[in-house]
């Protein structure tokens, strides 16, 4: 069959080469008994990296339901998307990048070989247009790379920035992985429509498998659908899943529910605001909110020890952090869990109605003293060092918190006692750390005389 012909779904596709027993003497080696709908690029069932047919078609009616010019689907997540924008941009430009990026943005830059500029968000890990503006007056950048929404659900005013980012003869670039459901219902914060590029991680919050994402192109970038795939075929393996790619198109065809659910979700925090020992993290302190994205506290308790106590009751939330616990919430979540998890915040508050509520904060990336560039500091000869001895070296590569998975020690920075009595106090109450193996960190080698 020519695959350019075909007027199937990628499901239908599938389906109908299942349907026919085919002797299948193709990848993958398990030839269709573990799964028959695990195929592999054949002339029915198109090509990722040179779609044309089925993928195509996909790829089109992505873009329509997330609002873009165009859409590429992603196998290995909204990383992949966020390295291929940057790589995009050429080599060696300057990107003004907000300092509460995903680990996977400095991998871009490394790999590009940009100079980052840091812009960094107020405590609620939110960046105005305001500060945008300024940083620009004071460093013209190629482009500008931000996260919205925020791990816990704070939209940033992207209409208003990519004004002023394109005022300044720049690109705007956006990290909305956890927004990839905002295109499917007014109750929602809108999508980043207006940015140059943005990736959305289906898998976060939509009925997609994980490492189902999508990125989408607006209808202002300079870039040209085939530049932008020449990227992401670096970056993507060449033998994609067709699991993954099904799953996307399964999730933006059946996307409702949205609307309802919000709803859903609105009647929940009234029920929690009978709580006074409970506090719920709110609209006030950011542009906009995903009202779906529950950040949860109890007063006297630490989200390391809410999130065990949650645990224990055999509910288990997306992260937790010193001050509160985040849970994603969705359409598909089933009655019964939201009347569990009210019985359990009941109960605590009951415990804690004496104690002092807990002051809702966020650990606040910091800049230190910028000795090489990103590139060099991940891509050059590095060494290990215990944790607690890393203080005054230069980090090596991107160390903090995951989840989220923004770095506290930024690579190319000298490492300070702050950062380093951060990452050992979260770790104490609980916390997972990325880029810490054996209580080790790698530090920028270079003869071993940087940073002493």
């Amino acid at each position: 069959m020519d695959r350019t012909q075909s007027n199937m779904t990628l499901s239908e596709t599938l389906k109908a080469y299942e349907a026919g027993k085919p002797a299948r003497f193709h990848m993958p080696g398990h030839k269709g008994f573990l799964d028959g709908l695990d195929v592999t690029e054949l002339s029915c069932t198109d090509d990722l990296h040179m779609p044309a047919g089925v993928i195509a078609g996909l790829e089109k009616r992505c873009a329509a339901a997330f609002g873009a010019r165009d859409s590429l689907l992603l196998v290995n997540g909204s990383t992949a998307g966020n390295i291929a924008m940057l790589l995009s941009l050429g080599i060696g430009k300057r990107v003004l990048l907000g300092r509460n990026c995903h680990k996977s943005v400095l991998s871009g830059v490394a790999l590009a070989g940009h100079e980052a500029v840091g812009i960094f968000p107020d405590e609620y890990g939110v960046i105005s247009s305001n500060t945008v503006a300024a940083a620009l007056d004071e460093h013209p950048c190629d482009a500008v790379y931000l996260t919205s929404p925020t791990y816990d659900g704070r939209v940033l005013d992207i209409d208003s920035i990519a004004d002023i980012v394109h005022s300044h003869g720049a690109l705007l670039f956006v990290d909305c992985a956890h927004g990839a459901h905002f295109a499917f219902s007014d109750s929602l914060p809108k999508p980043p429509t207006a940015s140059d590029a943005w990736v959305v991680s289906c898998h976060k919050t939509m009925n997609a498998l994980t490492q189902s994402a999508v990125l989408n192109l607006g209808g202002g970038c300079p870039y040209s659908v085939a530049s932008v795939r020449r990227m992401l075929s670096l970056v993507q393996s060449s033998s994609p899943s067709y699991k993954l790619m099904l799953s996307i198109e399964k999730a933006i065809e059946h996307a409702d529910g949205w609307t309802e659910h919000a709803l859903r979700i609105a009647e929940f925090r009234k029920r929690l605001s009978s709580l006074p020992a409970v506090t719920l993290a709110g609209k006030a302190t950011a542009y906009g909110f995903d009202e779906t994205r529950l950040s949860i506290s109890v007063n006297g308790m630490s989200g390391y020890r809410l999130g065990e106590a949650f645990e224990a009751f055999g509910i288990y939330p997306e992260m937790c952090d010193m001050t509160s616990v985040t849970l994603i919430t969705a359409p598909c979540d089933p009655d019964e869990w939201y009347d569990r998890l009210f019985d359990l915040l009941h109960a605590l508050n009951d415990k804690h109605l004496g104690d002092a509520p807990n002051k809702a904060s966020c650990p606040l990336p910091t800049l230190g003293e910028v000795v090489t560039d990103v590139r060099t500091a991940i891509l050059g000869a590095a060494r290990a060092v215990p944790l607690e001895d890393s203080v005054g070296l230069v980090s090596a590569q991107a160390v903090g918190i995951y989840p989220p998975g923004i770095a506290t020690f930024y690579p190319g920075e000298r490492i300070s006692h702050e950062a380093v009595a951060l990452l050992t106090e979260h770790k104490r109450l609980g916390a997972k750390l990325f880029g810490v193996v054996d209580d080790a960190v790698l530090v920028c080698d270079n003869g071993r005389d940087v940073g002493k």
